[in-house]
């Protein structure tokens, strides 16, 4: 999926043609295409101890599995996408299920409802539920590569020189403060999750489109994002960035960008401080 093609999706906030999907005793929906991406045959646990064909693991941990693969589908040309899984193991999550979505319903939802905000997201193609009785135990999000884009830590490395790592830094910047300005609000807001996409070769001078990936923890406001979560995703950023990819002063560029377009310039203290204070209190370091 490239940056070109979510473009021509922000009139809807829905896929072109939904499908249900049905994969053993998996449930949920698709996009047409996928009907037969089989998700209860990979290996998820495999994948920790040794290498398999096709399959890349790209996330792990107690509850989470997320794997790269190829997949072709019909008639259509071969394509990278990314297949997580969610185990539901502790007793409250699964009585909370029984109320509020599954995250990974959650994350299709605003995968369609984020282009129709003018704001890119990898598309999600496969949204599937393991149920047994009463009890949700696991459940699956698919979403296609984006095309040519890579983590914004990445894509600051590649960059040779000053002029350019402070031009995407400001671009950046104005960017997070659009998507504040919307409503949404990502609850994990790291360097990881915010890919950045080729420029257009027709316009070389143009900014780089810039997209959100895991979805899982966000949220839509009616209005613009309150304060305190705005400066907590600026402190999100800035402790996921490694000191040898930004200086001192890039992070201090960073947030006067931000502070500029929001019209709040003059709260910079304000914000430097309630970061320095969630890096004590969850005894992480932002370098500022």
């Amino acid at each position: 999926m490239t940056f070109e093609q979510k473009g021509s999706e922000r009139g809807s906030s829905a896929p072109a043609k939904v499908l249900p999907y049905h994969c053993g005793r998996l449930r949920g929906v698709c996009v047409e295409g996928y009907e037969s991406l089989d998700l209860t045959t990979r290996p998820w646990e495999d994948l920790k101890a040794r290498r398999v064909e096709n399959h890349y693991l790209a996330k792990s941990s107690r509850t989470r599995c997320v794997v790269r693969l190829e997949y072709t589908p019909p008639g259509q040309p071969p394509r990278g996408i990314y297949a997580k899984r969610v185990l539901v193991r502790d007793w409250r999550k699964r009585f909370g299920c029984l109320f509020v979505p599954s995250k990974a319903r959650h994350e299709w939802k605003a995968g369609y409802r984020l282009p129709a905000m003018g704001i890119a997201t990898a598309r999600p193609v496969v949204c599937a539920e393991l149920w047994e009785g009463f009890w949700l135990v696991a459940n699956f999000l698919v979403t296609e590569e984006i095309a040519g884009a890579r983590a914004f830590d990445l894509e600051l490395v590649q960059l040779r020189t000053l002029r350019e790592r402070r031009a995407l830094w400001k671009h950046f910047a104005e960017w997070l403060w659009q998507v504040h300005r919307r409503g949404f609000y990502h609850d994990d807001c790291s360097a990881q999750h915010i890919f950045v996409g080729p420029c257009d070769p027709a316009a070389p001078d143009a900014r780089p489109p810039l997209a959100f990936i895991d979805l899982d923890n966000s949220r839509f406001y009616r209005g613009a994002v309150a304060w305190r979560r705005r400066v907590k995703n600026l402190f999100q950023v800035l402790r996921s960035i490694s000191p040898k990819v930004a200086s001192r002063v890039d992070r201090y560029h960073f947030v006067r960008c931000y502070l500029d377009a929001s019209g709040e310039t003059r709260r910079l203290r304000e914000a430097v401080g309630r970061m320095r204070r969630l890096a004590r209190a969850k005894q992480a370091e932002i370098h500022l």
